[in-house]
């Protein structure tokens, strides 16, 4: 009767062992047919065809625009240009009297900032023959205020005329104009000569120990807070320029490209004749650089807008968005069904404003085109690997 319980309890789990053993078995069945649609989805990718999954995309920061006819693109011109300081933002620091120069510390060099009022340098006048004029002034002061005094007691008892006074008080008024001109900043090492602005040192006159002149200059400061830009136009597009109205433009020290109307750029002259010795007319803009962004001297890429649109709306792509490769230029476009998939799409490019591209051929309206991580798109593509595929049980 035992053998016999036995053999009923091995028979009723041979079922259950089959059964566990095909619903485990099912997992790998899945995850093949898993992997064979996933290679399958790959293997129907075209040559021009990039799979970039979400998770890249997010990686790179990636981003997209819809392509829309743009009435406000117009045409530029394209031409070098460089960044300077403005004439009238440039101020000369000059020797208000004569004697010998004692640079002030080691602030002086090309670049360095300079508050209001800093001392520059000091100019002793005591070896000079003549005399320290900032001594001659405060005495000189000092006597013309006795003589006015005198002058003013004097002419309330008529004892003096009313042109004797005045005389003394123009004396008076004439030495104070000196003295406050000179003996105001005297100091223990002479006279201090000081920044009238605030600004950056653009270059130092004077060397240390040298002998200067009452008015020679002594430095020349760049006032804070605005630059000029001088673009240099072929003469061929001389005829365009009577329509420029702005200006985009990059430096080598920057690859973003700035907008004059963004920095309150204004068109300050447009030239009638070419620059000397060159074949170019020059063009120039000031604008604000409240937080010193641009270097004087800077060579720049310039981009001249010009007045009025386009005859019809363009389609434009931000710069970005175009990448080139042995001389071809294209673009990547989001698949309409799979929108982890890019479509290679080669294009032919128009004008650019330094911002935006006018797209000729290759495109239409509604293409939605990969702006910030194209290039990582088209190393992807270049590399022809496939993003691996996880799977946890």
């Amino acid at each position: 009767m035992r053998a016999k319980s036995i053999l009923i309890a091995i028979f009723a789990a041979v079922p259950l062992f089959f059964f566990s053993s095909c619903h485990s078995s099912s997992h790998p069945d899945s995850d093949d047919h898993s992997h064979a649609e996933d290679a399958h989805a790959h293997e129907s990718l075209g040559p021009d065809d990039v799979h970039f999954s979400y998770s890249q995309a997010e990686s790179v920061g990636l981003s997209v625009v819809a392509v829309s006819p743009d009435s406000s693109f117009a045409p530029v011109i394209s031409c070098s240009g460089v960044v300077e300081a403005q004439a009238a933002g440039s101020v000369t620091v000059v020797a208000p009297q004569s004697g010998v120069v004692s640079l002030t510390g080691t602030r002086l060099a090309p670049g360095a900032y300079l508050a209001k009022g800093q001392s520059v340098a000091t100019i002793s006048g005591k070896s000079m023959q003549d005399g320290d004029a900032a001594v001659k002034a405060k005495n000189e002061y000092a006597a013309a205020e006795k003589d006015f005094e005198r002058a003013s007691k004097l002419v309330a008892g008529n004892i003096i005329s009313q042109k004797e006074y005045e005389d003394a008080k123009l004396r008076r008024d004439n030495a104070l104009s000196a003295y406050q001109a000179i003996g105001g900043r005297m100091t223990a090492g002479g006279v201090a000569v000081v920044s009238p602005v605030a600004g950056h040192m653009v270059s130092v006159m004077a060397e240390q120990g040298q002998f200067v002149s009452a008015g020679q200059a002594i430095a020349i400061i760049e006032r804070c807070g605005s630059k000029r830009l001088r673009a240099d136009v072929p003469e061929r597009h001389f005829a365009s320029l009577r329509r420029v109205v702005s200006a985009n433009f990059s430096t080598s020290a920057a690859d973003s490209v700035f907008r004059l109307a963004d920095l309150d750029g204004r068109l300050v002259s447009v030239g009638v004749s070419v620059s000397d010795g060159s074949s170019y007319v020059p063009v120039t803009f000031d604008f604000s650089d409240p937080d010193e962004l641009f270097l004087a001297g800077s060579a720049a890429q310039v981009y001249l807008v010009l007045g009025n649109s386009v005859e019809r709306p363009a389609l434009t792509v931000p710069c970005e968005s175009i990448v080139e490769s042995q001389g071809v230029k294209f673009v990547y476009v989001r698949d309409a069904v799979d929108s982890d998939v890019y479509h290679r799409r080669e294009v032919k490019v128009g004008g650019t404003d330094g911002l935006k591209t006018e797209i000729l051929t290759g495109l239409r309206a509604g293409d939605v085109v990969v702006v910030k991580g194209a290039r990582r798109i088209h190393l992807a593509g270049a590399s022809g690997a496939i993003p691996a595929h996880n799977h946890s049980h």
